[in-house]
């Protein structure tokens, strides 16, 4: 259920989006900006650079500062009283892949048809008309992580990243092997978790020495497609994600990458926060839906409302996610809610920024307004975790992006509620 506080903030920037007298569209190429005393969150440090100047060329930040000179030539962008940050990132969704939930044409998340595994990959199938890139960039969202959702086997395939923009959304394929070591994906392997995480060992270690002509897989195991692609995912230097919550399954998770030098990832992580001091040690990150804190099941028992506080403050990197492809927009208010109970507010944006632009596969910068990174911001009119304000501007790769979406053009058409205006003449 969406709470009031949400659906309130929701209405508002739809009358807002409405009433903005311009619509960003994307301009050309190699045009260069600059953006003038805004309050700047550059997530290279902690403290905000005041009246600063962001300078923007070829798609690119230049240089950023509170004393810089504006070049001849540069579209001067007013950003007095507003505030300034990279682009949200949300490091776990769908979008593209599936559109709508109950609608299963409209679905390329998941294989449970015939037995999927490491060979799935969702690069074929990315939608770049999805009504969702409009919606979610709505609300701040620049980037994302898009992959396969656990399927009948422990390890659900590749997954890409993109970007919420007006041109090909696909950035990076292959930025991960995703998987899942609960109790839903037990039900496909006999409905036990051990024998979940005894595939995935055996797996791996066939994948080792795999050769086409010398294996022979018995029954149960890996085909060839999938063996080579997991043998690919072993060269590769790119993380293992595994889903898993309950903290016997995070700690089995960590063994398996220390076991075959793996790098890590933890989805959702509900239990997380007790295995917190060997999630630092270990060097792994931790995806967290902070707004998903109830006990939903047995394995989630342990939910509650600081897991990313405590990971933070044990020196887990954590980051976020809106837990809906539909809503990945509900990052910032993710984001919100850590900082309500506990992590500091400059930890919860770069959660959603900086973090996952260094773990995931994106140009070097990402998640940061640093000299060189890629040109992804928002214009604010406020704090960006408090939902009652709301983006002006949004740029991603040096464009601006429309803020115009399905939804606001509803709002447009139905906010006179005459007779006249409610049906088709």
């Amino acid at each position: 259920m969406i709470c009031s506080s949400l659906r309130s903030a929701f209405l508002l920037n739809l009358i807002i989006a409405a009433s903005l007298s311009t619509a960003f569209t994307g301009t050309a190429h190699g045009a260069d900006y600059a953006i003038v005393g805004g309050t700047v969150h550059t997530q290279t440090n902690d403290q905000p650079l005041q009246q600063a100047v962001i300078l923007v060329s070829d798609g690119r930040i230049s240089a950023v500062g509170a004393d810089l000179a504006v070049p001849a030539g540069y579209e001067i962008v007013a950003a007095a009283g507003k505030v300034v940050t990279p682009g949200l990132i949300d490091s776990y969704s769908q979008l593209t892949i599936s559109e709508i939930g109950g609608e299963a044409s409209t679905v390329d998340s998941q294989v449970v048809a015939y037995a999927s595994g490491p060979a799935f990959d969702v690069r074929y199938a990315l939608n770049p008309e999805a009504t969702a890139l409009a919606v979610n960039r709505r609300d701040g969202v620049t980037r994302a992580v898009v992959a396969p959702r656990p399927g009948n086997d422990p390890l659900a395939g590749w997954g890409v990243t993109i970007r919420l923009s007006d041109v090909e959304p696909l950035v990076s394929t292959d930025v991960a092997l995703f998987g899942a070591l609960g109790a839903n994906a037990a039900m496909f392997t006999g409905g036990s978790r051990s024998a979940l995480i005894q595939r995935l060992r055996r797996g791996l270690q066939q994948a080792r020495g795999y050769s086409t002509n010398r294996y022979q897989p018995g029954p149960g195991d890996y085909s060839h497609q999938d063996l080579a692609a997991l043998q690919r995912f072993l060269k590769a230097d790119v993380p293992l994600v595994l889903e898993a919550h309950r903290a016997v399954e995070i700690r089995e998770a960590v063994k398996l990458a220390e076991d075959f030098d793996l790098q890590l990832v933890v989805l959702g992580g509900t239990e997380a926060w007790k295995e917190s001091a060997q999630l630092a040690a270990a060097g792994v990150p931790v995806v967290v839906n902070v707004l998903a804190n109830l006990p939903t099941s047995f394995e989630r028992l342990g939910a509650r409302l600081d897991n990313a506080a405590l990971l933070h403050e044990a020196g887990v990197q954590v980051l976020f996610t809106g837990g809906e492809t539909q809503n990945v927009r509900w990052l910032r208010q993710a984001a919100g809610n850590a900082v309500a109970y506990g992590m500091p507010w400059s930890a919860a944006l770069r959660a959603a920024t900086a973090s996952p632009g260094s773990v995931w596969s994106f140009p070097e910068g990402t998640g940061t307004l640093a000299k060189g990174a890629p040109a992804d911001l928002v214009i604010w009119n406020g704090d960006p975790l408090e939902l009652s304000n709301w983006p002006e501007r949004l740029m991603i790769d040096g464009e601006w992006q429309s803020l115009e979406s399905r939804q606001t053009r509803l709002f447009e058409r139905y906010q006179d509620l005459s007779d006249d205006n409610l049906y088709y003449q």
